[in-house]
């Protein structure tokens, strides 16, 4: 019996991908969008299709048929209502990324073009301090997209103002700020430009050197593992252990070593060899092995963290 349920299910998901492949995008996605106003909200319009995607009643009377005979026993519609209705037995037709669901909750719909309508759950979440000039962020994007150099002048906490030419090669937000992983040729070495502190960008004509390449960025290359646990000071260890999911009280991340220092600030993680940090408002985790940030550049920004 086990085995035919298996087998059954087996062609009913096989079914629904053929169904799913053979549409174009634009109706895949608002059949998405279906399926994701039931699960999170528990019922869906026509109407909301249409404020959505700007589509007229056929196009959404065709998405609604469609999603109905892909997964009958999702929905139901209420007649008088005139609104379909998550049913008891519903099971999500496409698997989500939570955490691009979370940020749709967050700061609502929209694609960065066509406008933005907020989500119909009230979610606060702190506004960023630092947000970057669109036409730096541009001159960025497309350097690293076209393999460009480009010549920037920067303001260095350190230098003041000055020109330098990089070789950008990624972008990383930090949690904090924005920041693009480049090779820098004043300083002849890979670094992190904070895009905020970048005035102004000129792309230039010129590719990168090989050494000047993601390629040759060794602590962008390198992974490291960071053993994340409760910290020892805690009282209640096993409510950290819930928070963070950990599996026989610790969490194990693997991060690039360019990031690694980024990461536990962000989680405010005590590095510290003594777990002096605990004290401090915040600190609930602590890294069980320090060692792995031996020679790591971005060490420096790990809270507490002391090379021996």
């Amino acid at each position: 019996m086990t085995l035919q349920t298996d087998q059954q299910n087996a062609a009913n998901d096989k079914e629904k991908e053929l169904k799913l492949n053979s549409i174009g995008s634009a109706q895949r996605e608002r059949l998405a969008f279906i399926d994701f106003a039931l699960y999170f909200l528990g019922e869906v319009t026509r109407k909301d299709l249409i404020d959505r995607f700007a589509v007229g009643h056929a196009a959404t009377t065709r998405d609604f048929a469609l999603y109905k005979e892909i997964i009958p026993n999702n929905l139901k519609l209420d007649m008088r209502s005139k609104k379909y209705y998550k049913q008891p037995e519903f099971t999500p037709l496409f698997e989500l990324d939570l955490s691009k669901t979370l940020a749709t909750i967050a700061l609502g719909y929209g694609d960065g073009f066509s406008g933005h309508q907020d989500f119909p759950i009230s979610c606060e979440s702190p506004k960023s301090l630092t947000v970057p000039r669109t036409p730096i962020m541009a001159a960025l994007c497309e350097g690293i997209y076209r393999n460009k150099l480009i010549e920037i002048a920067y303001f260095s906490t350190s230098s003041g103002k000055s020109t330098r030419v990089i070789a950008p090669h990624s972008l990383v937000n930090s949690g904090n700020r924005w920041h693009v992983r480049s090779f820098d040729r004043k300083n002849n070495q890979f670094m992190d430009v904070v895009c905020n502190r970048v005035i102004s960008a000129l792309l230039l004509e010129d590719s990168p050197q090989s050494h000047e390449r993601i390629e040759s960025d060794r602590q962008w290359q390198k992974f490291i593992e960071l053993e994340l646990i409760p910290h020892p000071k805690q009282n209640n260890p096993e409510a950290i252990e819930l928070d963070f999911e950990m599996k026989n009280g610790k969490k194990i991340i693997e991060a690039r070593a360019a990031l690694a220092g980024y990461l536990l600030r962000k989680w405010e993680v005590d590095c510290s060899q003594d777990g002096s940090l605990h004290h401090t408002v915040g600190y609930q985790l602590a890294l069980a092995n320090p060692q792995a940030l031996y020679q790591v550049t971005s060490a420096c920004l790990a809270p507490g963290y002391r090379e021996e």
